[in-house]
């Protein structure tokens, strides 16, 4: 009922004209109905026209919700729904004339009482205590100023022939369209939708508290169920005013939600689950394998049902060719039927109380082809009420009830040649076959020609080294052929000091054994080489530097040198004190600067005695005559006298300098 109530909510008149429908006392009676059989499964009621009960399953090609009906002609409209763990019955309210209603496996419903429920509320979420004693129901109250409360919290005895009622205040602000208890720790939660956030509440208080921060979950969801592991869900809406089609996951220990898929709109739903049971889920690890390797497979066994179930058997029918090896690990006993070698995994004869358990058993691939090997296990003579049986589920998949794969892969390479070199002055070399191992998955053991079994070993001798990896059925060889190889590379131009501005010419003298050679000029300026990677270059540095070079040869044998390069630095710089603007002279008729070629007048300008600025110009260079001063300013000449210039003067190493000083104009 989520959407329909957020449509009418800014009218609290039109909430109750919805909620409070008065229909005629519709009562049924319904004889022998059928428990359902309780294997973990996730209910989700739909108050559509008309009403019905939907199991939710993930769809194995699409991997999106769908709703698999149980009747989609539900003979009234229910919500706060619970499921009963100890007679296998779902329980729930009408919720317009608050009616206690019981549903069977068939989707048929029973009236069980009319419920002295506050008729000014309404009671959307629900669910069953673990013990199966009491129906807990919040109750919701939208007040005359439009805020919304969780009003009350609603104790049903389901244990009573009367089924008596007992009901507690709240009056918190929260908008909780349902709730529900974890099947092992008994904590009850709820999820508050106004503010994304999950809740715990005190089943006998109806205390609600916030431990979780909001949580980035559905806008509104008003269904909420866990499993048998624990694991907590809802189904919502992605937006404020979005359909409800979301899966997430809820994490109890954080409050943050994933969202795990989309499907099928469930809109005015509610939603239960029967996490009292026994389930088995299978992993194995790793995932992708040899043949004839080892892999584990872990089978994780939950007992929820508040009760040790006796003479339990699990029992894992090994794909093609694979073997039983040994139990790595057994907390619950029993007796191991099977032996080494056997093509089947069987564990008799376990009493499998409360709680949480895995069992961790060895299996050999055996000598089979590459490709993918699914297997599912099952756990047998389970109580009738759980149905008997139970296969095991591939946990990292959506699918519910899956075979758990896995993938047997062909070894990356059969043969693999290394050339390598013992280069002059290295006594020894290692070689290392891990980078080679690392491609193989799983378990590879080495064996060299020395019979040495370690990943790598040290030479000291050119000549042909030989590799075993050996990994599963297969082996793999590495040949490394190792050389004698040397070179040798000489910087000829000598350590020297130049002037700043000037380039000069790095050549290199070079022998090598080993065809082509490599060239790599470290410049830590690094926009002072023309060719970083040539044996020759033109060098211009703008500060002292040392020039590195690393000559290397085809089998990575490697030979240095430096150079040491010193600048001078020798900054000329010359305003003169006068100068006559329309003299012949040409120099003569502009005042500008001269000095190092290379230098830039970032700002040049001209001052009256005053501080008046007559000229101004930027970013030129020094030894340019029109880009000095010509004596005018606005246009006309300047008289004549002494002027203040002022000269921002940047060299070609970086270095800024400011500059002033008078000039004489005469005429």
């Amino acid at each position: 009922m989520i959407h329909s109530f957020l449509k009418y909510q800014k009218n609290p008149s039109n909430i109750w004209r919805y909620w409070l429908m008065v229909f005629s006392p519709v009562w049924i009676t319904v004889h022998a109905q059928q428990p359902f059989t309780c294997e973990d499964q996730f209910f989700l009621t739909l108050s559509t026209h008309p009403p019905s009960l939907n199991e939710v399953l993930i769809n194995p090609q699409t991997l999106a919700t769908t709703f698999v009906s149980i009747n989609n002609n539900l003979s009234l409209n229910v919500n706060a729904a619970g499921f009963r763990s100890t007679d296998n019955f779902i329980y729930c309210i009408e919720p317009d004339q608050r009616l206690l209603v019981r549903l069977d496996a068939n989707g048929s419903a029973q009236v069980l009482a009319n419920l002295p429920l506050n008729p000014s509320h309404a009671y959307f979420a629900g669910d069953i205590t673990p013990d199966g004693r009491y129906l807990i129901l919040i109750g919701t109250a939208v007040l005359n100023t439009g805020q919304i409360l969780a009003a009350d919290l609603v104790r049903v005895d389901l244990e009573d022939p009367n089924y008596s009622v007992t009901i507690k205040p709240i009056g918190t602000p929260a908008v909780i369209f349902d709730i529900a208890f974890h099947p092992v720790t008994d904590v009850l939660y709820g999820y508050d939708s106004s503010n994304r956030r999950l809740v715990q509440i005190n089943p006998n208080t109806g205390q609600i508290s916030y431990p979780y921060p909001p949580s980035g979950g559905p806008y509104a969801t008003g269904s909420l169920f866990f499993d048998a592991y624990g694991n907590l869900f809802a189904y919502g809406s992605p937006t404020m005013m979005g359909e409800q089609n979301s899966f997430y996951e809820l994490d109890t220990g954080s409050g943050a939600a994933r969202l795990v898929t989309t499907g099928d709109v469930a809109e005015a739903s509610d939603g239960c689950s029967c996490p009292y049971t026994i389930e088995l889920s299978k992993s194995v690890s790793p995932r992708s394998s040899l043949a004839c390797s080892e892999v584990d497979y872990t089978f994780k066994i939950v007992n929820t049902t508040d009760r040790t179930q006796m003479d339990i058997v699990l029992q894992d029918q090994l794909p093609p060719g694979f073997s039983y090896v040994s139990v790595v690990s057994n907390p619950l006993g029993g007796t191991v039927a099977s032996l080494p070698g056997d093509a089947v995994f069987r564990l008799e004869n376990i009493d499998l109380p409360e709680g949480i358990f895995e069992v961790v058993v060895r299996v050999n691939t055996g000598n089979v082809p590459a490709g993918t090997y699914r297997n599912q296990a099952v756990l047998s003579n389970l109580p009738v009420a759980l149905g008997n049986d139970r296969h095991s589920d591939d946990p990292i998949t959506l699918i519910l009830d899956d075979s758990t794969s896995l993938q047997i892969v062909a070894q990356p390479f059969d043969t693999v040649f290394k050339e390598l070199a013992l280069c002059e002055g290295v006594t020894n070399l290692s070689l290392d076959g891990q980078s080679l191992a690392n491609l193989i998955p799983g378990q590879v053991n080495y064996l060299w020609q020395n019979g040495a079994t370690t990943s790598s070993i040290a030479i000291t001798q050119p000549g042909m080294y030989e590799l075993k990896l050996l990994a599963g059925c297969d082996t793999a060889w590495v040949f490394y052929d190792v050389e004698y190889s040397a070179i040798s590379a000489d910087i000829t131009t000598q350590d020297q000091t130049i002037a700043l501005g000037d380039s000069l010419f790095l050549t290199t003298i070079y022998e090598n054994t080993n065809d082509p050679i490599t060239f790599n000029w470290r410049d830590e300026q690094g926009n002072s080489l023309a060719c970083p990677t040539c044996p020759d270059t033109w060098a211009r540095p703008f500060n002292d530097i040392v020039y590195l070079l690393e000559a290397k040869n085809a089998l990575g044998c490697t030979a240095y040198d430096s150079v040491r390069i010193s600048l001078e630095k020798t900054r000329k710089l010359y305003f003169p004190n006068v100068f006559k603007p329309g003299t012949p002279n040409y120099e003569n008729a502009w005042f500008y600067g001269s000095g190092d070629q290379y230098a830039n007048l970032t700002v040049f300008s001209i001052y009256s005695r005053w501080g008046e600025l007559l000229y101004e110009a930027r970013n030129i260079s020094l030894n340019d005559v029109r880009a000095g001063w010509d004596g005018t300013t606005r246009g006309r000449d300047a008289l004549p006298g002494v002027y203040v210039w002022m000269a921002k003067v940047k060299w070609l190493d970086g270095l800024e300098q400011v500059f002033a000083g008078d000039v004489t104009l005469i005429r």
